[in-house]
Formats: C-alpha cells, structure tokens, sequence
C-alpha cells in the first residue's frame, strides 16, 4: 500500500479517536448538567421529555451518556426546558488528516533538509497550561539550536482567519523562524495578490532558494513560499 495512503488511514484514524474521546466527555458533561438542574428543579423525566418533544426513553439515554448521536437541536431544547442555555463553540485544535497532495507537498519540502538539520510533520506545540496542547506545527525543521516552524495552506479562504490561526501558534509556541507554504494555484496567487497587507510579515521567498538553504543544512529564514 502506497506511504501516503497508509499516513492518511493512521492520522485519519487518529483524529476519528481523539474526537471520540472529546464527544464521549461532553456526552458526559451534559448528561450531569441535565440530571443536577432537573432534580434541583424537582421534575420527572416524563416531564423534561414531553416539554422537548421527544421520548422519556430518549431522554433517559441523554442522562445516562448512551445518546451518542445527541443532536444539537435537542440537547438545546433540554437545556431550555431545565432553563439552561445551550452553547456551542470550536477551538482551534490538532489538525492531522491530510490528504495525499498535501501530504505530497510537505514531504516535497522537507526532503530538501540536509544535515545537520533535522525535520518532523505535525508536531505538537509547547505545553504553555495545565491542559493538554492539541495544536501541531504542520512541519519543523530543527538543528544548530534553532527551529522554524512551518503551516501548509492548499487553499486560501478565510484569509483572516488563516492568519490569526498561524499567528496564535507563534505567539503560543515562539520559533526563530516562520514559514508559510502555499500551494501555487491560480486561485491562491489571486488571493495574494488581492489581500497583500495580510501578509506584509512575511517576505516572498523565492522557493529556489530556500530548497538551496535546506539542501545546504541552513534555517531559510521567515517568510511565504508558493509550492
């Protein structure tokens, strides 16, 4: 089985867990949140089900944790019922499935580093709290006591939003160097060209020249590629 496909079956897999893990914790939360407000207010399950239209029995399932297929609908009508607030938010978090193309591109990158610098794919930021760091460098090459750290983008979209992400991490987890790698379509060069200012960090290096620098065990310096 092709290297590529055997990295998107595991980092899939991977991912499929961790989000198993994080469902089945708030499948827990709210089952005790549901159960505490419902007693505190003295009512039945009969009555906290008929309220949000749906079956005792499945109402008993939520506050046992065994609904996992929760709809977010119906854990927000419960919570009114028990007059509670539903709410719902995303956090950036790891981001390890990739398909083949970008997988293919970072793996055209880092096999230009030379000794002595070193590379890895997805790793992980510094521990900055007591909780667990789930955001990943999508590369980094380390060695003569510095690293640069690295984000592949296959495709602009939210620009802004691309760009607080990556900013977060340097803020959160400092690198000598940063560098940007975008994959050179028409419709990303576009995207550069119409919003300039949002990477006016970031000087255009010529990707030749940054192949020379790793190929030579040399950190490139901070700035955006098109790959």
């Amino acid at each position: 089985m092709p290297q590529t496909k055997l990295y998107r079956m595991s980092t899939a897999q991977r991912s499929r867990d961790r989000g198993t893990l994080r469902g089945q914790h708030w499948l827990t939360v709210l089952a005790k949140e549901f159960r505490d407000a419902r007693l505190s207010l003295g009512l039945s399950q009969q009555h906290v089900a008929d309220a949000a239209g749906i079956a005792r029995s499945v109402y008993s399932l939520v506050e046992r944790a065994k609904f996992a297929k929760l709809p977010v609908m119906i854990a927000a009508r419960i919570a009114a019922v028990l007059g509670l607030d539903l709410y719902v938010a995303l956090y950036p978090g790891a981001r390890t499935t990739r398909d083949a193309a970008s997988a293919a591109k970072l793996a055209t990158l880092l096999g230009r580093v030379g000794a002595p610098l070193q590379h890895r794919t997805e790793v992980p930021l510094a521990r900055t709290s007591g909780r667990p760091e789930q955001r990943s460098w999508d590369g980094m090459v380390f060695g003569a006591g510095e690293r640069t750290g690295i984000e592949l983008e296959m495709r602009l979209y939210d620009v802004q939003a691309q760009r607080r992400r990556h900013n977060l991490k340097r803020q959160d987890d400092p690198v000598d160097y940063f560098l940007l790698v975008i994959a050179d379509t028409r419709h990303n060069r576009a995207v550069l060209r119409a919003y300039p200012e949002l990477f006016a960090d970031l000087p255009r290096l010529r990707t030749v020249n940054v192949f020379k620098a790793l190929g030579a065990g040399k950190h490139p310096g901070t700035g955006l590629i098109l790959l």
